[in-house]
């Protein structure tokens, strides 16, 4: 087995708990290394650290399976993995029918991320090792939730062209099924694999339905990157009376429409397509108002070197948004950029307030992804999605 020895810094990361090893943290290596083979980890010295899933021609360049020399790394071992994680979600969290079963190194299966929606898991793998073990993966899948019919690869996007690898998208093992019904909170929504990332985002979950208490009755709610519809139709079914909802991809608000007849909600929602910036512009202009506004963008900042770009999109949606909340109401705003940490966010979300003339209280503790999308206290790496629920005040 190759060997790859790693500087002071990333020792010190490992032994505090952390499950990858950048490409700059590597300071020589033994033996030819492979997209995909599986590597022991020494520090300068020598100490063995772990063993894992090697890639040199990525910037994530050791993805750590154990820190155990004697574990040997197989079907075995996934499954057992699967398995732990999974109880993990449906004893110690509740979760039943709609969850994510698997969240990469925070679960120990470093590449791989399951999420289910009641009878159908949809995979996505970012590691070529893990690719290695795709349908051992799958049918592990099928053996521990016996419920589940279908395993659906959403092989896609940035994460897979880093890795070297093809992307696929596809029903990998079981049934030839595509779409389902899921419940959260008082909303149901239609997921389709063939949508974004995997079929659709259950990492603001808690969050959507949170949304739920603030809709006494009659509000008028702004719904910024709706994708499907998601805080959208939590505010309607709560019983808002007015909702725009905004997106630049006309599947997903064809989508949006369904989860809105779905729901009984299609009277009270309009549906946008187009640039947010643009419509949001416009709205200024006309001097619109909302009682609530939600702003939930994609990632805008992917790497680090984008982070000053990426701040300045941030506070550029933000200041509009806060410009079409009315006095005494409420900004809900997210981000799910991994290089934007809460202080970075909070100092962005400050500052734009002061140009548009607000005055922001917390109106909820700070939040963050669900508990599914477990956080390990060690990683950073693992902690992605901020959410921030404000009362907005003109400034007086």
């Amino acid at each position: 087995m190759s060997k790859v020895y790693v500087d002071a810094q990333a020792y010190k990361a490992i032994d505090k708990g952390a499950m990858i090893v950048f490409k700059k943290g590597v300071i020589r290596t033994e033996g030819e290394i492979k997209p995909g083979d599986v590597v022991e980890v020494y520090s300068r010295s020598g100490k063995f650290l772990g063993k894992g899933f090697a890639n040199p021609n990525s910037n994530i360049m050791i993805r750590l399976i154990t820190k155990k020399k004697d574990v040997e790394i197989n079907r075995e071992l996934f499954e057992k993995r699967i398995k732990k994680a999974n109880e993990y979600r449906k004893k110690i969290l509740g979760y039943d029918k709609a969850y994510r079963m698997i969240y990469g190194e925070a679960d120990y299966l470093p590449g791989l991320i399951v999420d289910r929606f009641n009878e159908i898991a949809s995979i996505q793998i970012s590691s070529a090792g893990m690719e290695k073990f795709k349908m051992d993966v799958a049918e592990a899948i099928l053996k521990i939730e016996p419920e589940i019919e279908t395993v659906f690869e959403k092989n896609t996007g940035r994460s897979r062209r880093r890795e070297g690898l093809p992307e696929i998208e596809r029903v990998l093992v079981g049934k030839e099924k595509y779409r389902t019904i899921i419940e959260e909170g008082q909303a149901k929504f239609i997921v389709d694999m063939r949508g974004q990332k995997t079929g659709f985002f259950l990492d603001q979950r808690e969050n959507r339905i949170a949304l739920e208490k603030y809709i006494k009755g009659g509000e008028k709610v702004l719904d910024v990157f709706t994708y499907t519809g998601g805080f959208a139709i939590h505010a309607a079914v709560a019983g808002a009376e007015k909702i725009i909802a905004v997106d630049k991809s006309p599947a997903a608000i064809e989508q949006a429409k369904e989860n809105a007849k779905l729901n009984g909600v299609e009277g009270k929602m309009d549906f946008l397509v187009g640039s947010a910036f643009g419509i949001m512009e416009k709205m200024q202009k006309k001097e619109k108002k909302f009682d609530i506004v939600i702003l939930d963008p994609p990632a805008f900042v992917q790497h680090e070197k984008d982070l000053k770009r990426g701040l300045r999109a941030y506070f550029n949606v933000n200041y509009q948004g806060l410009k079409l909340v009315k006095d005494g109401g409420i900004l809900v705003t997210a981000s799910c950029s991994q290089h934007v940490d809460m202080q970075m966010f909070k100092d962005m979300i400050i500052a734009a307030a002061a140009k548009a003339g607000k005055f922001l209280k917390l109106i909820e503790p700070y939040r963050t992804q669900t508990p599914d999308h477990p956080i390990l206290m060690a990683s950073k790496d693992t902690e992605y999605l901020k959410c921030l629920f404000l009362y907005v005040e003109e400034m007086k």
